[in-house]
């Protein structure tokens, strides 16, 4: 059984994802390896709205993904699966069609090369409660560059769930969506197993 686990940032998701695998004692694969230079220079980059950083981002993304998968077989959890980096390039290349047609292309090829979810659970999360989410919790890149981005992280929560959904239903995907609004981690916990356990039984 593969369990992935989304949302936006900030939404829960990692904490989550620890949770349950020391709840279910199954192995989880991390979304990036903290140590990782390439994704850290690049996603600050980003940030920092450093020119033709998008497409290299993006397709680091899937690809990185694409040979961490490889690693795992049987039962496992996934920190952000393949299908929710669609969302972040739609966000990032969607003003650069001819750019965003050739990401397509590769995202789906990259997609029919990966087991997909048997359940993806979805945290969604509001404005108010993201923003008092990222100053929290202090990482460095999102909080020095927070006002630079706050319309790009508007957007993004605006539809962030939404269109996850979306894509979950093109692929088949069975999920199942979370609202973490004023639920503490131990809720979140509690109703993210009960979905695994129906999934199972």
């Amino acid at each position: 059984m593969k369990i992935s686990v989304g949302g936006m940032i900030a939404s829960g998701k990692s904490t989550l994802v620890k949770n349950l695998g020391e709840a279910l004692e199954l192995p989880v694969m991390e979304e990036f390896e903290k140590d990782d230079e390439v994704f850290n220079t690049l996603l600050k980059w980003l940030y920092e709205k450093k020119d033709n950083v998008e497409m290299l981002l993006q397709i680091y993304f899937i690809h990185n993904h694409w040979l961490n998968q490889q690693k795992y077989e049987g039962h496992f959890i996934v920190d952000r699966d393949l299908i929710e980096h669609w969302l972040f390039a739609y966000h990032n290349l969607r003003n650069m069609p001819t750019i965003m047609n050739m990401y397509n292309g590769v995202f789906h090829s990259y997609m029919n090369q990966i087991k997909h979810p048997d359940v993806y659970i979805i945290l969604d999360v509001n404005w108010d409660q993201f923003k008092d989410r990222v100053l929290k919790r202090g990482r460095e890149q999102e909080i020095e560059n927070f006002e630079l981005n706050q319309s790009y992280f508007q957007a993004l929560i605006s539809d962030y769930t939404q269109k996850i959904v979306s894509q979950c239903s093109v692929y088949g995907i069975p999920y199942h969506v979370i609202d973490t609004n004023n639920k503490s981690e131990e809720d979140v916990l509690k109703e993210a197993l009960a979905v695994i356990k129906q999934l199972k039984s």
